[in-house]
């Protein structure tokens, strides 16, 4: 079963369009079940990727084994990029942004151009115990 399952894996990862892939049998002959993973190097690839397990592959493996599998557990993936968000971007300074030290309780108005900004910073806030 062993050979099988690296069998499976090498014909995937023979393919030019796989990024990857792994494959494992377990079970007894009465039950078999075979785990197969593959991932795609791009989305487009996928469809024409599973037609082969399953009409190619997976026939194959069942033949060289003389037993059909039970339970196939089939996973596909397409492979992640790298840098596929875009930079990110500055956030521009406020110029202001620490007057609301001034009166940090005073309830925020929003400001078309300047965002949050606290009313009534102008006038100071005793805030001490005594």
């Amino acid at each position: 079963m062993r050979d099988t399952a690296f069998f499976g894996t090498q014909q995937c990862e023979l393919k030019s369009t796989v990024h990857s892939a792994f494959c494992t049998i377990q079970g007894t002959p009465e039950k078999l079940g075979v785990n197969l993973t593959c991932t795609a190097k791009s989305e487009e690839h996928v469809t024409a990727l599973m037609q082969y397990v399953n009409d190619t592959l997976l026939p194959q493996m069942e033949q060289a084994l003389g037993i059909q599998f039970e339970v196939r557990n089939l996973q596909f993936a397409v492979a992640g990029r790298e840098n596929l968000l875009p930079q990110p971007e500055r956030l521009q300074d406020s110029g202001n942004a620490d007057g609301w030290l001034d009166d940090p309780f005073a309830t925020p108005a929003l400001m078309a151009t300047e965002g949050l900004r606290p009313k009534g910073g102008d006038r100071h806030t005793d805030l001490s115990m005594a």
